[in-house]
């Protein structure tokens, strides 16, 4: 996909060495056009600049390398991914310390905060320049400022998922010489962010329409996410303001039902809205998530948390009885069959000993296959592979629809029921594609055949069943987070992270290690330490509640002293 190179280095550049930041691009892009615009025409390029920000949609290396090394980060405290653990692994010891950080550790994502700011501060630039625009670029301004403002909107309501209060109001606001930002109310800020998200969605048509023959052409060459489909823009819009009205339905259910009634009474996707990135990832060598996860293949083993809801019976995979995801998302282990990694360490010390362990690479299929006790997550599906951009998967759409209907929070058109069978339905379809875009190890164990519709509709149907037959509106939520677990897993780290704390669901295991059983709840991550050094004054308004166990605000009253821990490892 060619994009124009030298507009994306106008919006990257602004301030920083020109050569630098060029060879960095041009290292990425391989573009083979070296085409010089007029500074004018730089719109579009901040706005390519910004989505492909680091961290946003795209996955950093740095950021997955630490947040699965030891174990003890977001993806292990989650349990979406872990090592095989046993007491050779001492650290594990303070694994329910909350207090000092010696136990969970939001090494690698904290720094998420200042490389948000860094990566959206084309939006100031933007606002502040579209004043000035001339009368011929204004409406092509205002688009680019449009849609770059939902990429830092996305990007505001990640970091609030994380740390809560933000500076909002006032950050993107150096020309203006305001260089230390308050925080604001993380309640008001998402508030208003779903409400801008809305007038956004309403304008964006009009901007669009206005713009020139060549102007629309250039979008399709700059938007490499949807290829200048402003349609598609105006859907995801849709997708975040459903997605973030869930998530604050427990503390707003005003506001709540309200942005539902207007996004439910529009049409729906029938298809994923993803994209493909502008890149090859290289796991070997590239600075990509694919290459976190690739080094880190020790610490890719599949939790139960996610295994075991997904293989019944026996551990053989048994195609009508098992999860028909199995194969894709899990690797078989030496035994041929599937096996996932427990947090009761202390039972997984024998058979480690006895000679259960595993190759802890990546880069040697049959190493992996004879010697792997454990599944890890499917090579070929993740770490060998270039990861689309996900703005909303049906399958995860599918899910929150569930929540919705089960709730009372909106009329979807379908019961709770019936969105949780679609759900498996779309789910399979998604993760066998993403498979399939892997050119590693084909035509082997790695890249299962595809399941027939019938096997598919057969297991989500059991699905189905299992959820109408929960007793309480908690039981059923139980099963419906198994199922955003199983469908968003490794990828959508961030996002189980988030919907773990908003419902204390799936219930995990206890952790037990030495001897100890070990349930902490980690509510947040804490704010990088250069706030404290550079914005003292502010950072001391919000210093209370920068630690690991005060809630973001969207936790319901009456889950904030709930656990999210299961009572022992029968399931």
């Amino acid at each position: 996909m060619k994009i124009n190179l030298s507009k994306i280095l106008i919006g990257l550049c602004l301030g920083v060495s020109l050569t630098s930041c060029q060879k960095e691009l041009e290292d990425q892009f391989k573009n083979p056009e070296k085409s010089n615009p007029p500074l004018d025409q730089k719109w579009s390029g901040m706005f390519t600049a910004t989505l492909y920000g680091w961290k946003l949609y795209v996955g950093d290396y740095g950021e997955w390398y630490w947040m699965l090394n030891s174990g003890t980060g977001i993806p292990g405290y989650a349990q979406i991914s872990q090592r095989y653990i046993t007491s050779r692994y001492s650290w594990f010891n303070t694994y329910d310390d909350l207090k000092t950080g010696n136990g969970f550790s939001d090494s690698g994502i904290n720094d998420f905060f200042n490389s948000f700011y860094k990566n959206t501060r084309n939006y100031g630039e933007m606002r502040d320049m579209v004043a000035t625009a001339p009368a011929d670029q204004k409406n092509e301004a205002m688009f680019y400022l449009k849609l770059t403002t939902v990429v830092r909107d996305f990007g505001a309501l990640k970091l609030i998922d994380l740390v809560n209060n933000v500076p909002f109001t006032q950050a993107w606001q150096g020309a203006a010489g305001v260089f230390f930002p308050q925080y604001d109310d993380a309640q008001k800020t998402t508030e208003s962010i779903l409400g801008e998200l809305k007038s956004i969605a309403d304008t964006l048509p009009t901007l669009y329409n206005n713009l020139s023959v060549a102007g629309k052409s250039d979008f399709v060459k700059q938007d490499f996410a949807a290829k200048g489909d402003v349609n598609m823009w105006i859907q995801y819009i849709s997708m975040l303001r459903i997605r973030y009205a869930v998530r604050i339905a427990g503390v707003n259910t005003t506001l709540a039902k309200q942005i539902l009634t207007e996004e439910l009474a529009k049409p729906r996707p029938t298809k994923d809205i993803v994209w493909q990135m502008p890149f090859t990832a290289d796991p070997l060598s590239g600075g990509t998530w694919e290459r976190g996860w690739y080094e880190n293949a020790f610490a890719g083993f599949v939790p139960n948390t996610i295994l075991k809801r997904m293989n019944f019976g026996t551990n053989a995979y048994e195609p009508g009885i098992d999860d028909p995801r199995l194969p894709v998302i899990a690797m078989p282990t030496k035994f041929n069959d599937y096996r996932g990694v427990s947090y009761n360490s202390d039972a997984q010390d024998a058979p480690y000993a006895a000679g259960e362990k595993y190759y802890p690479y990546a880069d040697d299929l049959p190493s992996s296959l004879a010697q792997n006790a454990k599944s890890m997550y499917n090579h070929a599906t993740y770490c060998r592979n270039t990861m689309p951009g996900n703005w909303m998967t049906l399958g995860e759409l599918d899910l929150l629809l569930a929540e919705i209907e089960l709730k009372g929070l909106g009329a979807t058109g379908k019961t709770p029921g019936e969105h949780i069978q679609n759900a498996v339905i779309h789910s399979t379809a998604y993760w066998y594609w993403v498979n399939g875009l892997s050119a590693y190890q084909k035509n082997t164990v790695l890249h299962p055949a595809a399941p027939d519709a019938a096997t598919v509709a057969t297991y989500a149907t059991v699905v189905r069943t299992k959820f109408e037959a929960a007793s309480t509106v908690e039981d059923k939520m139980e099963i419906l987070m198994q199922q955003k677990y199983i469908h968003l897993n490794l990828p959508g780290t961030m996002e189980l992270f988030a919907e773990l704390r908003r419902t204390r669901h799936p219930k995990l295991e206890p952790f037990t290690f030495g001897g100890k059983a070990m349930k902490p709840v980690a509510e947040r991550i804490r704010y990088p330490n250069s706030e404290l050094q550079t914005n003292t004054d502010n950072y001391l308004k919000v210093k209370a509640q920068d630690n690991y166990i005060t809630p973001i605000f969207w936790v319901p009253a009456d889950k904030r002293a709930e656990s999210y821990y299961r009572d022992d490892y029968n399931y």
